[in-house]
């Protein structure tokens, strides 16, 4: 299925692309032979997979989170290094625990009230426990009081009297000798009495008494830090910056949220959607698509905008189409591309890069700058002097030429017109590269001779306000805009060079009727 076989959702301007739909659910074939049919469906689920989108809406969900995986995944991974880094620089710190429990006094047993462990717990942390504890352990009391601390689980009567210290020996024997000073405190030994008949008479003690239950024991582990817990919570808390921040990145981007946001902005229809793609480093003919890589997916959006526009062209009449952007957007590959898509078609086209500052649409074919159109603007070349030819059948380049001391006059001359009628005369197609609308006022100049206006912008680098500008800048020839491509998009991916498709009797072709792995077109042209 091909571009040109969609429906469409809702009645628009003839060539729009915006609401199209797949007729069918494309299926993946099973043979070589039908790489026609696969490239279109392929084609068809990306355009449906990038209209999702409304304008001026939000990345939606869970769309956001593919969208933004990078920045999440870099944002948590930083904050659980950072987590890491600083446990790693802690000092180990173990922990000994003694159990204490404290027994209500003699004279309230009877009644059942129990002893106030707040108090008992403030005991142990006093001077006079702790001045005990000092002498047993052979330490310092202010040393030996930065360790301490005591805990009461729920309502029990038990102490849980813990020591903290880098050396597990030392917190060990710190813990030891203070859970044995409270409880020498509270149980001290009664006194020798003569007789047994005096003890009887003693009347009953009205203070709480203490009994070691768990000794102290040596940690075999530190307590803190705790690497596990503390890369847990870093985790946890960059995932939720990530998002976070990520929401706010979207909010604060400009650039336009998909094709329908692109329409709305411009008030002009997207007339298609070109993939992201990336060329093989060194291979300066790797962006020329249309002869490089005829089966890819990039190859049948550009067919798509051809027929777009050879629908929007006045029927008859030879077509003349200005490419332009509204900055520095990639117009010179889209331009080369389209003019090559336009001669596979049969006709005989001619691309002019009238760009003649920063001009690029030349460069895909490997040609050199000059002699172009300086030069024939000058008068120090004539037209077949400057038209080249190029491996794409049917197709002839006229480069931009040197740098002119000033582009603008010299576009300005009556050389301009005549040249660009007798260019007319010998092709059936003329696409012009413009320079950026933003950048150079020649672009209203080169317009006014133009019969359709393409604008191309990037769908990573464009953004709405910059839209918006260039569309005021040529609202006085707004009647010949044909509307607009958003180019680069999705994810960029290497092209591969078409294999060879079997024949109808089984055989692989003969070498000069298949495009080398190079991305050369055979002597026998490109395959349509």
């Amino acid at each position: 299925m091909t571009p040109d076989n969609m429906i469409r959702e809702k009645d628009g301007q003839a060539g729009r692309l915006g609401r199209l739909r797949p007729a069918w659910p494309p299926r993946r074939p099973s043979f070589n032979r039908h790489a026609g049919r696969d490239r279109g469906g392929r084609l068809a689920r990306f355009t449906a997979r990038h209209l999702d989108r409304e304008p001026g809406a939000s990345v939606r969900q869970p769309r956001f989170l593919v969208a933004h995986a990078l920045w999440i995944l870099a944002v948590t991974l930083v904050a659980v290094g950072a987590a890491a880094a600083v446990a790693g620089s802690q000092t180990p710190v173990y922990r000994s625990q003694a159990d204490v429990v404290v027994n209500p006094a003699a004279a309230s047993a009877s009644s059942g009230n129990p002893p106030n462990m707040a108090t008992e717990e403030d005991l142990v942390q006093s001077g006079t426990v702790l001045t005990r504890a000092a002498g047993l352990a052979h330490v310092p009391e202010a040393v030996l009081a930065r360790g301490v601390s005591v805990n009461v689980p729920g309502t029990t009567t038990l102490l849980q009297i813990t020591y903290s210290d880098p050396v597990p020996r030392i917190a060990q024997l710190r813990a030891q000798a203070v859970a044995l000073a409270y409880v020498s405190y509270r149980s001290p030994r009664p006194a020798a009495t003569r007789g047994r008949a005096s003890a009887a008479r003693a009347a009953p003690s009205s203070t709480p008494t203490a009994d070691l239950v768990t000794p102290a024991s040596l940690p075999a582990s530190p307590s803190s830090p705790d690497l596990l817990i503390d890369i847990g919570v870093a985790l946890i808390v960059g995932l939720a910056l990530g998002i976070g921040t990520a929401m706010l990145r979207d909010r604060l981007d400009d650039r336009p949220r998909g094709p329908l946001d692109l329409e709305a902005q411009a008030h002009a229809p997207v007339l298609a959607l070109i993939p992201a793609f990336r060329p093989r480093a060194g291979d300066a003919g790797g962006r020329l698509v249309m002869a490089a890589y005829p089966d890819s997916v990039v190859a049948e959006a550009y067919r798509g905008l051809r027929t777009r526009l050879v629908q929007a062209a006045a029927p008859g009449d030879a077509m003349s189409l200005l490419v332009t952007s509204p900055g520095w957007e990639d117009k010179g590959t889209v331009a080369a591309n389209l003019a090559a898509a336009l001669a596979q078609s049969g006709r005989s086209v001619i691309l002019v890069s009238a760009d003649l500052r920063w001009g690029r649409a030349h460069r895909p074919f490997g040609l050199d700058n000059a002699p172009g159109l300086t030069e024939l603007l000058e008068g120090r070349a004539d037209l077949d002097g400057v038209l080249r030819a190029t491996e794409v059948p049917g197709l002839r380049v006229v480069a931009p030429g040197g740098m002119p001391a000033d582009p603008a006059a010299l576009l300005q001359l009556p050389a301009w017109p005549a040249a660009l009628e007798d260019i007319q005369k010998r092709a059936d197609a003329v696409v012009i590269e413009a320079p950026p609308i933003l950048a150079s006022p020649d672009t209203r100049t080169l317009a006014d001779r133009a019969a359709l206006i393409l604008i191309v912008t990037d769908a990573h680098r464009t953004t709405r306000a910059r839209v918006r500008l260039a569309l005021r800048e040529v609202e006085p020839v707004r009647g010949k805009l044909a509307g607009c491509v958003l180019g680069n998009v999705g994810r960029r991916r290497h092209l591969r060079s078409p294999g060879p498709e079997p024949l109808a009797d089984g055989h692989a072709p003969a070498p000069d009727l298949v495009f080398e792995a190079a991305g050369h077109a055979s002597p026998q042209g490109s395959k349509q």
